[in-house]
């Protein structure tokens, strides 16, 4: 009996230090809105959209699992502040679970990193410098390193206003808002480096930048003119996404040997979409010395000029090589992919078809053994086929079926 009350007692007494606990808890969080407890979501949110853009650059799924990790982690200390907020309920399973996931994702990710750097000094570094030491020289640019060095000041200030301000709504309120400002920094430089990785031109193609007795090279800005004995015939291009436009130079080089002029267009941050509209100033300033305008692109160059064709009848043809349209062409379109290509979504490129973008007397052609890359000359590129003839012969037929769709 003694031992029962015994027993009792102290089931009272701790119910009684969880009441008091809670009472704190909500004393703590009584004048905290909603709006602050919510705000706490946007750093969270920040954090999964760096961890997203870094995974698209290395491709490593660890990597990718840790910042999930990481992420739920954050989730779990936002939802448990607005539980709080909301009703005053301690609801301890969300803060262990921060507890645990958030440095278990962080291991997570840098445990991929020294995977991937491992594996790069087994293998060298990947093409395009896609790798550690690409992206280390990346950061270490301008203005990557200096979003990165202020989001490191940020969070150093964060963690020493988290030890000397006190647990007013106002206090926390000065810790959010840096928090995110930080975490929008490193956003900020993560997706400068993103755009600041990209294929390089190999020597090939960079010797395929001067002139020679056939044709004359001349570069005004970011275009590169080509020009042949050909008079009439022009073709406006756009580089792949994330490729460097002199890859392209041997193409345009055979292009312009065969009777059409070429220009080559270099783009912001190497992305077509950016200046989709590049080729209308080019034909504004070249119009009257040409008959005929052709535009086109290689992989996600052709769907940007695809943008600027569709709908009209003032481009005489549409080439595109491993793409596909993003709308409706009204004009001549010729599509040309390789055997190989892995890299060219074959689903989108399909529902093109289903949906009418493709007029319906496209000339396709299939260059056999060919690839993705093989279009341009930039070395290998990521999750691509591997070809079955070189980079030149692929260029060669490739100049030769446009030449005989120009005429």
């Amino acid at each position: 009996m003694i031992h029962a009350h015994a027993e009792a007692g102290r089931s009272i007494r701790t119910a009684a230090e969880e009441t008091d606990d809670m009472n704190e808890k909500h004393s703590q969080y009584e004048d905290y809105t909603m709006g602050l407890a919510l705000f706490d979501l946007v750093p969270v949110l920040l954090f999964l959209m760096s961890g997203l853009v870094i995974w698209s650059i290395s491709g490593s799924g660890l990597f990718l699992a840790g910042a999930l990790c990481s992420f739920l982690a954050g989730l779990s200390k936002a939802v448990w502040k607005i539980i709080v907020v909301k009703s005053g309920c301690d609801i301890g399973l969300l803060t262990k679970l921060f507890r645990v996931m958030m440095p278990a994702g962080f291991a997570l990710m840098l445990i991929a990193a020294i995977a991937a750097a491992a594996a790069e000094s087994r293998n060298g570094i990947p093409s395009g410098g896609f790798g550690i030491s690409g992206g280390l020289r990346a950061a270490a640019s301008v203005p990557a390193v200096l979003f990165f060095a202020a989001a490191t000041a940020g969070m150093c200030l964060m963690g020493w206003l988290g030890s000397h301000l006190d647990s007013s709504a106002g206090s926390a309120w000065k810790e959010e808002v840096l928090n995110a400002v930080s975490q929008l920094l490193i956003l900020a430089g993560v997706i400068t480096v993103y755009f600041g990785l990209f294929y390089h031109a190999d020597a090939h193609a960079l010797s395929a930048m001067k002139s020679t007795d056939s044709v004359e090279v001349t570069q005004t800005g970011r275009v590169v003119l080509f020009d042949g004995e050909g008079e009439e015939d022009a073709l406006v291009f756009y580089p792949g996404g994330k490729v460097e436009a002199a890859a392209y130079a041997p193409l345009m080089m055979k292009i312009a040997e065969n009777g059409t002029d070429c220009f080559l267009c270099g783009m912001p941050l190497n992305f077509a979409l950016i200046d989709s509209d590049a080729a209308e100033d080019i034909r504004e300033e070249y119009g009257r010395i040409y008959t005929h305008w052709y535009a086109g692109g290689h992989s996600l160059g052709g769907v940007a000029a695809s943008m600027l064709t569709s709908g009209g009848t003032d481009w005489d043809g549409l080439i595109l090589l491993a793409s596909y349209p993003a709308d409706e062409q009204r004009i001549p379109v010729l599509s040309v992919y390789g055997s190989e290509d892995k890299v060219l979504n074959f689903e989108s490129y399909s529902k093109a078809y289903d949906k009418g973008r493709f007029p319906e007397d496209t000339a396709e052609q299939v260059i056999p053994g060919g690839n993705h890359a093989g279009f341009g000359s930039y070395g290998a590129q990521k999750g691509d086929g591997a070809a079955k003839i070189s980079s030149e012969e692929q260029q060669t037929e490739t100049a030769g079926i446009i030449s005989g769709f120009v005429r």
